[in-house]
């Protein structure tokens, strides 16, 4: 029974560990409000490398410019058009950087319920 503790413990403290790797951090809901109509995103995105942001953002170059700090970890996104048409591409992007998951003012939420709700 101990052992089965344990290892119950360990699985759950890797998994965890992993999926701070796939949390999208965001700036709050007012700076998200804000992006919404100027165009220009920020996320903190650990544990990726410039690599990882560059592979994924050459797919979408024609919906907005990406410019990764990989000391801050931090992804800036500026729109080409801010419409509502190219919103929705910021998911793609994120997604193909393996996030899964944004931090929303410490609310950890879906990429699905995030783009619904703030993009």
């Amino acid at each position: 029974l101990v052992y089965t503790m344990m290892f119950l413990v360990g699985f759950a403290t890797v998994s965890f560990a992993q999926e701070a790797n796939e949390i999208a951090k965001t700036q709050g809901a007012t700076e998200l409000a804000n992006s919404k109509s100027d165009g220009d995103y920020v996320f903190i995105l650990s544990g990726k490398t410039e690599a990882d942001i560059s592979a994924a953002a050459t797919y979408y170059v024609h919906y907005f410019t990406v410019d990764f700090n990989e000391a801050t970890q931090t992804v800036k996104i500026e729109m080409v058009e801010n419409d509502e048409r190219g919103r929705p591409v910021i998911m793609r992007f994120l997604s193909a950087s393996g996030v899964r998951y944004a931090n929303v003012d410490g609310k950890i939420i879906s990429l699905n319920d995030f783009m619904m709700n703030y993009l």
